[in-house]
């Protein structure tokens, strides 16, 4: 049986053997356009994920102190009855924004948490977006109306790739099998990228960029191509606006200035601007890397303004601006309208962090200081689905504290994480085999098929229809998940069961769309000046923050990525993707190692505060990173420990904090900070 496949975010053609109706095998779907039969390690586990001894099938009620793990088994009925008094309560004592929906990684039932927070009326929910998708998502609307994904298919001569480990990261149904096969037929790459990565070694050229500098770099590409007259002066003239202010603006990022912040060669910067600006068709392609520290927004805004600058914005082998297919999806579903302008406007950080806002997120450290402190009010229960907060959200000593204080805790997830040990209520989740889904990405919508059912457990988006059900909110819900499924397709004249024998539908690409009346933006132009950034408080060109003076009891600049073999803090449990890796690793160059007095396989400690509790790592030395630069590993937990402080003691958030973030975003600067090494000697806890 066809599927796609939703162990990662890629979204990869799957194809499930059967046996009696009992999976038995999973491997890649050669004829699947979008993936071409790629499969990685992750996919190949998922019937670990499904068979798995660990997996909770009961509901549960918290019987013991918070983090304890002492729980009771109820029935659904129970759980969520007590789940909706509770909320109800709240609502009635404090109003509806003292309730927060909390999500992990969309997982295609994004647009289903927020339809009942609008439905709801809070305007409170948290998840990553803040250091994820959402600062490239909102850059692109500010600048040019839309977001944009690489057009791999329409042979680029060239391929920016960003802080993205594309082969090996795949996002939005953009799979890197497309950017290798590109590469098989002459595409060249230019990386940017702290780390060595097997695609940077095969790269055309290599910026080994300084951890957190990557805006400087942008805004000095920008001032050379204007300066060599690299940019195309046709588009530039008939659909921007603000050149000439942008010209001005970057006069301050000269090529030396440049090359000082960011630890690079001035004729490297010159070579790799000179590659991407003269290619006739050239795509960037930027990853989260970027997102995760105080230039978040700014660094993705001028990434957008050096491709409208070239002209490479939805043409062939450029960017491509998506164009929703006319489904009730990520656009529509969330039913934005049911929210209150009023209580839109009490949104935590909403005057703090404008973008974010506007996107309807919450920024975690926002929230997690209102809970601790009551104000602007007070934040009494948080519902999370799929989402392992003290894992994956920044400053997890503040995270921590937060969650103690609530009222009420639910947790929805596969698993006990940590996380759930702090719930009142846990719900337990089906996996992606166990639901009925339409998945919805720029290139494609699938029909993702229930194929398995564990007893016990329930999809998140059948959880929701049962809560709206108890708080009265029915009437802006379905019946079933199959009459929603149906409500969503009904723009394309299909019905659920319609669609789940055609399987796959692919959104057919057109380029060079403004043509047809502009960009979608209040100029209907690419805005290079914004002055919409400048009515909320903001600059309107993109600037560079400076980072803090070196501290010589904090060396090294501190980077982070996630395995391959794990998807964010997810399926360390399962044999599959454990196998190879027990431990999280922190990789130093040999010269640091020989100045620190390591060897590979030692113990350490890293700290971002002389003296302060660190985040243990096992070392891994190669000269794959620089000798002021290390690489931890990231969404690091260990499920088997009996303690909350067990499982936590490798996650780099035990070190990251709300120090430094972006005004526009709320991004944490969880990677391109200070850290120093202390070396664990034996006996030390």
């Amino acid at each position: 049986m066809k599927s796609v496949c939703r162990m990662c975010h890629g979204g990869c053609g799957a194809v499930v053997e059967l046996v009696d109706g009992v999976p038995t095998g999973i491997h890649g779907d050669p004829d699947n356009p979008t993936s071409e039969g790629y499969f990685c390690i992750k996919g190949k586990a998922s019937l670990d994920l499904l068979r798995s001894p660990d997996r909770l099938t009961t509901p549960l009620v918290r019987t013991g102190p918070r983090g304890s793990g002492a729980f009771e088994p109820v029935g659904w009925d129970t759980a969520l009855d007590r789940i909706a008094d509770r909320l109800a309560a709240a609502i009635g004592r404090h109003g509806p924004e003292s309730v927060v929906l909390g999500q992990g990684t969309d997982r295609n039932y994004q647009e289903w948490v927020f339809r009942l927070a609008n439905a709801l009326g809070t305007p409170n929910v948290v998840g990553p977006a803040h250091v994820c998708f959402y600062p490239r998502v909102m850059a692109s609307i500010m600048t040019y109306g839309g977001f944009t994904f690489c057009d791999y298919e329409g042979d680029p001569e060239v391929v920016l790739l960003w802080g993205s480990n594309k082969p090996s990261t795949h996002s939005d149904g953009v799979i890197g099998v497309k950017l290798l096969r590109a590469v098989e037929r002459g595409s060249r790459v230019v990386t940017v990228d702290p780390r060595r990565t097997q695609i940077a070694s095969r790269s055309a050229l290599h910026l080994a960029i300084r951890p957190g500098t990557d805006c400087a770099l942008a805004l000095g590409m920008i001032r050379i191509v204007i300066d060599e007259g690299w940019y195309d002066r046709d588009f530039v003239a008939a659909h921007t606006s603000g050149f000439d202010e942008l010209a001005e603006h970057v006069r301050a990022y000269d090529l030396e200035r440049v090359a000082r912040i960011t630890g690079l060669a001035p004729g490297l910067i010159h070579d790799a601007t000179r590659c991407y600006a003269l290619a006739a068709r050239a795509c960037i392609e930027a990853g989260t890397g970027l997102s995760q520290n105080e230039n978040s927004f700014d660094t993705h805004r001028a990434i957008a303004l050096l491709a409208a600058l070239c002209g490479n914005i939805d043409a062939p082998g450029g960017d491509l601006i998506w164009e929703p297919m006319p489904i009730e999806g990520r656009r529509a579903f969330p039913r934005s309208d049911l929210l209150p302008e009023e209580q839109a406007r009490k949104r935590i950080g909403g005057d703090k962090h404008k973008i974010l806002s506007m996107a309807g997120w919450v920024a975690p450290g926002d929230l997690h200081e209102a809970i601790v402190t009551g104000s602007p009010y007070p934040v009494t229960s948080m519902v999370v689905f799929g989402s392992n907060i003290l894992a994956s959200h920044e400053n997890t000593g503040l995270v921590r504290e937060a969650i103690g204080k609530l009222d009420l805790l639910v947790v929805c997830d596969l698993f006990m994480t940590p996380t759930a040990r702090y719930a009142d209520v846990v719900l337990p989740t089906s996996s992606w085999l166990e639901r009925d889904q339409i998945v919805e990405f720029n290139s494609y919508i699938a029909a993702r098929q229930r194929i398995a059912t564990v007893d016990g457990c329930r999809s998140d988006e059948e959880i929701i229809l049962e809560l709206a059900a108890r708080l009265g909110l029915s009437r802006h819900f379905f019946p079933s998940l199959e009459a929603a499924l149906d409500a969503k397709l009904a723009g394309i004249d299909l019905t659920w069961e319609q669609f789940t024998k055609i399987g796959y539908i692919r959104n057919e690409k057109r380029y060079r769309k403004y043509r047809d009346g502009g960009f979608a933006t209040r100029s209907g132009r690419v805005d290079l000046m914004n002055n919409g950034l400048r009515a909320l408080g903001y600059e309107p060109f993109p600037s560079y923050r400076a980072q803090p003076e070196a501290d010589p009891d904090l060396p090294y600049i501190m980077t982070s990525a996630h395995s391959r073999r794990f998807y964010n803090t997810e399926f360390h449990q399962l044999p599959t993707t454990s196998r190879g890796q027990t431990a999280a690793r922190v990789t130093v160059h040999p010269d640091t190692a020989e100045r620190e007095g390591l060897t590979d396989g030692d113990e350490v400690d890293l700290y971002s505060r002389a003296g302060a509790r660190g985040v243990r790592m096992t070392v891994r030395i190669s000269d794959s990173v620089a000798p002021n630069v290390v690489m931890a590993d990231a969404g690091w937990w260990y499920p088997h420990e009996s303690s909350v402080d067990g499982q936590l003691r490798s996650s780099v958030n035990l070190v990251t904090t709300n120090d430094r973030s972006d005004v526009h975003m709320g991004s944490a600067t969880m990677r391109g900070f200070a850290v120093g090494i202390r070396r664990r000697g034996p006996g030390r806890g």
